[in-house]
């Protein structure tokens, strides 16, 4: 009796099989040229948006004039507590802010506020905001005091 091994582990390809397996159909080939297409417009829109993005972020395109609260100094205590100057109805008013809630803590008058927004006739006009902060505040207590 005569046994016959056959190898399974490697299949035997001929040299017609061989063409056939490298050969790519011309439908093959627009499909991947279509998807490569629509794959780089999608991801050419997407970096338009993201570009736009950021230009609207970097440029900050506000409208400053219709705005009806407007900040004008933050000083920072620490990480989660500051007090803030808001200008609001030709009146400043003096908050301060926590993570948990806002505290009026002042309320400066229609001529007080005009006065200590109106621009200083030093020729100094590079003022910082916490700077100008630290004299609204100065002058607010002192006129406490009295």
């Amino acid at each position: 009796m005569d046994i016959i091994y056959e190898n399974k582990a490697q299949p035997s390809i001929s040299a017609t099989d061989t063409i056939a397996i490298t050969s790519v159909s011309p439908e093959l080939k627009v499909n991947t040229q279509m998807a490569t297409s629509m794959g780089m417009s999608l991801m050419g829109v997407i970096a338009v948006i993201l570009f736009l993005g950021w230009i609207v972020k970097r440029f900050n395109w506000k409208n400053p004039n219709k705005q009806l609260i407007e900040v004008k100094a933050t000083y920072n205590i620490n990480p989660k507590e500051r007090i803030v100057l808001v200008h609001v109805d030709h009146q400043l008013l003096v908050v301060g802010v926590t993570g948990q809630q806002m505290t009026l803590l002042h309320t400066i008058n229609e001529q007080r506020t005009d006065m200590l927004l109106a621009e200083p006739s030093s020729g100094v006009k590079d003022f910082s905001k916490n700077r100008m902060f630290e004299q609204m505040l100065q002058s607010i207590l002192k006129v406490r005091k009295e």
